[in-house]
């Protein structure tokens, strides 16, 4: 391949220069070892700069940023939102700062404004009443991957080409000079040489070592950044604290997020993109004397970008923003190769501009730059393939449903995610991420990423080995920028996260040996005489459930309460219970204290729910929603068909969208559940079968498509549509929805004349609300009471006896008091609530405030990687408890007769051990038990 400049660095700058070039009439190519904005320019804060951040230290930035300012807007306003900026004076911070500041912003070219504080808090809830003074200055924000997208499609268009994914190896030389260089395709491993005039090292922080390979040698101050983004806008104005500049001191809305930075730390790896915990901390406390109560809020990510800086004098913070270009042929002795270092993503178009000049001249180009007067495309006019939430939502508010919703936080379809793949840009999740947000939102990919994997796996034809190593790689960098964020609802998230691929998808590496117990006819005590006890159990998990049940199988009058449904409407729909007897050898796991109940409520929900373990007694190998095995102690409802030297078909299905196109159904993926099961050696094969669209204008759930397989019609359909394809299929596996009713289930087995299971989905879980509602329904049949939405918020406990429970009511600070002969708290632990956690560290329990122990150092909650299949320190902590399962205060009983099951005991990692459904059900009957005087 040849060309006149090869261009290294896919970033602003490096972009940029490829427009300027091509607009001049040179042969360009760029090369990037990654996607586009990979760098520091996709990892920055979002901040158009005015240049009144460095009016006073870097007059000479300050110029250049609001000169860059002025013209971006104009040249790519689609990438652009004017947010204004304000400049606030904290108290405690320098006021004769102010008035030196001024001066530099007037001499800088920086207009300024003061704001009445009436105003400044108008516009601007959130910030601290007690600010002293505020300035407006021309501060925005822009979107680098929307404006990357936009300089690439005008460079195409003046000629330019893009080697995305290319790694430049070495130079090719003649004598001093470079001639071109060697690539090598990072997807494919193939090289490739490219022949040029000259190359332009636009590398940002990996510019020194770019340089370092044609023998050119100059040093640079690189400097790591830590940034942290909130779920939501919390300020619509760019808010930077009037002061020199430091450390958590700008707050920037960034589309549908907030983000707070930043930090600044020396380091060496232009890689170095970690955020460590005292950042976080720093951050956070700094921005508490802006928007007071921010610490508190939900922070979505945390990352981190390296400053490509070239002063090498001084402190990091003290090294000047400005840019410079680099002739190495002077400067060096080595021509052919010229280099710009520095500068800021608001000043791209700019260095571009100098550095192209350069470039010019050696080529003997006389054409000036033109990119000052030359706006970037609009992409968004009738293009599918790149991020606008404006548009994806005004379509769906105004009933246009385009396709299946893969990711509910972004709004992204999976027409877009299609088109994104067949356009030979995205080739993989994290370049969907870049060009669409795919996992960007709340869940951080929790749900959308499995989605986006599926679709991929169908429309590359990529192998099942490869799209579960994208998957797990995508997956674990995405909870990567969890790690120094889990506290609250985060910490919530991670452990959702780890149940989901760990449990239901079998990303998890590792599986739990199974050793399932003989399930014999229950035997339950009953409560004798008049005065029954009344029992009050908070929660409504498993554990809870599995409580009350036996509880009110003894006679005894149960009231349950809770927040919400609890985890088991997020469960497979199966049964797991772990190596019982090497668990229960450990002292601190909770099958120490409750295996002799194990049986009790194993025997106890088996009436109720029918259990089904292997042949012989034995485990069994489950498919996962990826097509993997993973070993389960006993199915619900019916047993598990043998799979091993069986015709296995995988059957998934069409939905018909809002304009009548078939889009196959969002939360299974037949295709690669049987291209896994063939390389596992199993004769799997997939089909589709099409059911009407039933939700609106959204999207297709589990609960609706179960509710249209609960009526006669329903199930009809779907064997009338399967029995064709069926091809001598003697196991079916079907998405785990096949109805509310529990004959459902069984009349489509009957219907098909074929061996049936269900592959666990998303949640909803179907399996996990039949559980539910069974159980349910036995507490009311049993005289039993059940109360979701009221969250208890204390007991109340007198001479170390709980009379009854505080339980909270429309009536704002007027709780209901319930009367409890005995309280069994089924909590929910860090999942469910029962236990919350900070982002200084702390811990409690949510009801009673009760002692909790073996709470590692925040430090250390979570020191394995998320699929790895290690048990998390974290899963240590719980409420302090004696051998009754009763919470101990300064080791003395707190409550005679109060009980914890549940995830609220620590001392056991239920998903990398396999034992979630066993400590549940052991727990809650040893506290059932108890708790009725057995």
């Amino acid at each position: 391949m040849e060309t006149d400049v090869l261009v290294i660095g896919g970033g602003a700058t490096g972009g940029g220069i490829a427009l300027d070039l091509a607009l001049r009439g040179v042969r360009v190519v760029l090369a990037e070892m990654g996607d586009l904005a990979t760098g520091t320019s996709g990892r920055y804060h979002g901040l158009l700069h005015s240049g009144a951040r460095y009016a006073v230290r870097d007059p000479e930035s300050a110029r250049e940023c609001i000169e860059e300012n002025t013209l971006l807007r104009k040249l790519a306003p689609e990438a652009i939102e004017d947010t204004s900026g304000f400049f606030v004076l904290c108290p405690g911070d320098d006021v004769n700062y102010v008035d030196t500041w001024l001066k530099a912003c007037a001499t800088a070219g920086i207009s300024t404004r003061q704001v009445p504080m009436s105003e400044a808090l108008r516009r601007e809830p959130t910030l601290n009443p007690k600010i002293e003074v505020v300035y407006e200055v021309p501060d925005g924000t822009c979107d680098s991957w929307d404006l990357l997208h936009l300089i690439q499609a005008r460079a195409r268009e003046a000629g330019a080409a893009f080697l995305t994914y290319h790694r430049v190896e070495s130079f090719l030389m003649q004598s001093n000079r470079v001639v071109g260089a060697h690539l090598t395709d990072t997807r494919t491993g193939e090289s490739k040489t490219i022949t040029c005039a000259l190359v332009v090292n636009a590398a940002g922080p990996w510019a020194a070592q770019v340089a370092a390979l044609a023998g050119a040698n100059f040093n640079m101050r690189l400097s790591r950044g830590a940034m942290l983004a909130y779920n939501i806008r919390w300020v619509n104005t760019v808010i930077n604290k009037l002061r020199m500049p430091g450390d958590g001191d700008i707050f920037v809305p960034v589309g549908t997020v907030s983000v707070i930075g930043t930090t600044s730390v020396r380091t060496d790896d232009p890689g170095d993109v970690r955020v460590e915990p005292w950042e976080v901390t720093r951050i956070l406390d700094e921005a508490e004397a802006m928007t007071p109560g921010i610490s508190r809020a939900r922070i979505l990510r945390a990352w981190g970008g390296v400053r490509p800086l070239y002063d090498p004098g001084g402190d990091q913070r003290d090294a000047k923003r400005t840019f410079e270009t680099l002739d190495h042929e002077t400067r060096d002795g080595v021509a052919g190769i010229i280099s710009i270092v520095g500068g800021k993503l608001t000043t791209y178009r700019l260095m571009a501009e100098k550095i192209s000049d350069l470039a010019a001249k050696k080529l003997g180009v006389t054409k000036p730059s033109v990119t000052a007067t030359t706006p970037l495309p609009s992409l968004h006019n009738g293009d599918n393939r790149l991020h606008r939430l404006r548009g994806r939502l005004d379509a769906l508010e105004h009933g246009h449903h385009p396709g299946a919703l893969i990711c509910e936080c972004e709004i992204v379809t999976q027409p877009q995610i299609v088109a994104a793949l067949q356009s030979g840009d995205a080739h993989n999740l994290h370049d969907l991420r870049r060009d669409l947000r795919l996992g960007m939102g709340p869940c951080q990919g929790g749900f959308c990423t499995y989605r986006a994997a599926g679709i991929r796996h169908s429309v590359m034809n990529d192998t099942p080995a490869h799209t579960v190593e994208l998957l797990g790689e995508f997956v674990e960098r995405r909870f990567g920028g969890m790690r120094p964020l889990l506290w609250g609802h985060n910490l919530r998230q991670a452990l959702l996260a780890e149940h989901i691929y760990g449990r239901i998808l079998g990303l998890m590496g590792g599986d739990a040996r199974q050793t399932p117990p003989l399930i014999t006819p229950p035997i339950t005590p009953k409560v004798s005489g008049v005065n029954k006890k009344r029992i009050v159990v908070i929660g409504a998990g498993l554990a809870g459930l599995t409580a009350a049940v036996i509880a009110g199988n003894s006679g005894a009058h149960v009231e349950l309460i809770a927040q919400g449904q609890g985890a088991i409407t997020l469960h497979p729909g199966w049964i797991e219970i772990g190596d019982v007897d090497t668990l229960a050898a450990k002292p601190h796991h909770p099958y120490a204290k409750t295996k002799s109940a194990l049986e009790t409520g194993l025997s106890a929900l088996d009436s109720l729910l029918h259990f089904h373990a292997g042949e012989n007694g034995t485990a069994i190998n489950a498919i996962t929603g990826l097509g993997s095995l993973r070993s389960i102690a006993y199915t619900v409802g019916a047993a598990y068909p043998r799979l091993d030297a069986r015709k296995i078909l995988v059957v998934g299905f069409i939905m018909k969208d809002g304009e009548g196109e078939a889009v196959a159904w969002r939360d299974f993926y037949p295709h690669l559940i049987a291209d896994n099961l063939r390389a596992r050696g199993y004769d799997a094969d997939s089909a589709l079968i099409t059911l009407p669209h039933q939700s609106g204008n959204f999207d297709d759930w589990s609960m609706d498509i179960a509710k249209v397989l609960d009526m006669p019609e329903g199930r009809e359909r779907l064997i009338r549509e399967l029995k064709p394809k069926l091809n001598g299929a003697e196991v079916v596996a079907f998405p785990a929805i096949l109805g509310h009713q529990a004959d459902t289930r069984a009349a489509i087995a009957s219907g098909l004349g074929v061996d049936i299971l269900e592959v666990p989905t998303l949640t909803p879980s179907i399996p996990g609300l039949r559980v539910y509602h069974t159980l349910r329904r036995a507490i009311l049949a049993r005289g039993g009471r059940f109360t979701i939405g009221a969250r208890a918020v204390g007991l109340d406990v007198k001479d170390g006896i709980a009379r009854g429970v505080y339980a909270e009511t429309a009536a704002n600070g007027r709780p209901r008091w319930i009367p409890a002969d005995a309280v069994i708290m089924a909590t929910g632990g860090l999942f469910g609530g029962g236990l919350d956690t900070t982002y200084q560290g702390g811990m409690r329990e949510s009801v009673a405030d009760l002692t909790l122990c073996n709470v590692p150092p925040q430090s250390e909650w979570i020191t394995h990687t998320l699929t790895g299949g290690q048990p998390q320190p974290i899963h240590d902590a719980g409420i302090h408890v004696d051998d009754q399962l009763r919470p101990l205060k300064d080791e003395a009983i707190f409550a005679a007769n109060v009980y914890i099951a549940g995830r609220s005991l620590g001392g056991y990692a239920p998903v990398s051990e396999g034992s979630t459904e066993g400590v549940d059900i052991a727990s809650g009957a040893f506290a059932a038990l108890r708790a009725i005087g057995e």
